[in-house]
């Protein structure tokens, strides 16, 4: 009989793995990356993003091996041990649900673009984002299927309105070569910080990890992933080399998508209305991708006792409700939080650091577990519809990523480190409080 939650086909991967990219990371984190590596922003971004693309392709392996919801906990626990596998789901669900609330703020600041409520943007950007927030999740409520078409509908207008822009800035004539002079003003030390802004961006397709039991075909998902990563760093990439070179890095405000201020300085305000348009909807599918992932994986994880059973909880057609609003919630906590200070910008850097801290940690342990997977399970291994291609090269390539991200992270915001040692702690906490004890039950069984 064939599997009714199998509905996710090449084309609503993709969407999902771009959109889950192509948001707040490159509209509004770039122009801080910007400032601190000046036009070698780009190439920052270039090698943020084909670091992360060995590791997601590496891991592919054990995505297809074992596409179950819940997959990142579960690939570590069979591979490595219990508690391993835990650290990475819980580090997982921490990614997406601190991703949830920090895209969710700068789609409100960008929302004040279109319509400022009251006198204050700062409240007025949190009033919006806890309405994207709310309007996101009834979106997800909606189930896999309705959200990969969804979201593939979004990417296209997204990906389209980002060409255009690239192309016109291109033959336009409007690109200015003064401003590519000089490459890097702030040296080597600039260029990590950026990097570190461009692992932010880049750590959405590590998401897509959680779908493997939604997909038709398994056999489609590393090649949606590959080019998913081709799609967004290819765009990425030609879209910040375009931005510096119509107008340069010193114009751009910290909390404002530097895309529309160049739009809007060259083409005139009804360019950079539509840009922004893009910037917004680049953050809402966005958005969908991590509340979408991040319940998937709480229900895998809860279905073996490593979390609460009520995480495990869904719907008649099988989306796990509880663990989207339960995202909602820890997204609108954030939101709160971000508007009780004065240094709205300064709190959304803070809180993508924390983010992309679990997602290092995260990628690191499942590389591992792929790495290992090989040599535990060889005969499953060979008959493996897909290998990372060149894998004595590309393996030892990924592990020295995972390297540079940590460093990278911590080079332009080392205050968010005494925070990432709390949130690992009390995830480790939570581990031999909880999770040890009922995972054992059911290991004993």
């Amino acid at each position: 009989m064939e599997n009714k939650s199998k509905k996710l086909n090449f084309w609503q991967i993709w969407a999902l793995g771009v959109g889950a990219v192509v948001g707040d990371g490159i509209f509004l984190l770039v122009s801080q990356a910007a400032q601190a590596a000046g036009p070698a922003a780009a190439l920052a971004y270039f090698i943020s993003g084909v670091l992360i693309m060995l590791i997601c392709m590496a891991v592919c392996e054990l995505a297809v091996a074992m596409p179950g919801a819940g997959s990142i906990y579960h690939w570590s626990k069979e591979v490595i041990s219990p508690a391993v596998g835990a650290l990475t789901g819980l580090a997982y669900v921490g990614m997406n649900v601190i991703f949830f609330g920090s895209v969710s703020i700068a789609a409100g600041s960008l929302t004040n673009s279109f319509y400022v409520i009251g006198d204050s943007e700062q409240v007025s950007a949190i009033i919006w984002t806890l309405v994207i927030i709310i309007v996101v999740t009834a979106i997800a409520l909606l189930g896999g299927e309705i959200t990969g078409t969804v979201q593939l509908v979004l990417v296209a207008v997204l990906v389209g309105i980002m060409i255009v822009f690239i192309f016109a800035g291109i033959f336009t004539g409007k690109i200015d070569p003064a401003n590519y002079k000089p490459f890097s003003p702030f040296g080597g030390k600039g260029i990590w910080a950026a990097i570190g802004m461009g692992i932010y961006a880049y750590m959405g397709p590590l998401a897509l990890l959680t779908a493997g039991d939604e997909v038709k075909n398994i056999k489609t998902f590393p090649k949606a992933m590959f080019w998913a990563f081709v799609t967004f760093i290819g765009i990425y990439t030609l879209a910040i080399v375009v931005l510096v070179g119509m107008v340069s890095y010193t114009e751009y405000g910290a909390m404002e998508s530097p895309f529309t201020t160049a739009a809007s300085m060259v083409f005139g305000k009804w360019a950079g209305f539509i840009i922004n348009l893009g910037a917004w909807i680049a953050a809402v599918t966005c958005l969908i991708g991590e509340v979408f992932c991040a319940s998937r994986l709480l229900r895998g994880m809860a279905k073996e006792k490593a979390i609460p059973q009520i995480f495990a909880k869904t719907d008649k057609k099988g989306n796990p409700w509880f663990g989207v609003l339960f995202s909602a919630v820890i997204a609108i906590i954030i939101a709160v939080i971000g508007s009780l200070g004065g240094a709205l910008a300064e709190f959304y850097n803070t809180v993508c650091t924390l983010g992309s801290v679990c997602g290092a940690l995260n990628m690191t342990i499942c590389l591992t577990s792929s790495c290992l997977y090989k040599k535990k399970y060889p005969k499953e291994w060979e008959n493996l519809c897909w290998h990372m291609p060149l894998r004595k090269l590309t393996y030892p390539l990924a592990f020295v990523g995972c390297i540079v991200l940590f460093i990278a992270l911590y080079a332009g915001n080392i205050k968010a480190l005494i925070p990432s040692v709390i949130l690992v702690v009390l995830i480790i906490l939570f581990y031999f409080l909880y999770s040890a004890k009922h995972i054992d039950r059911v290991e004993n069984k």
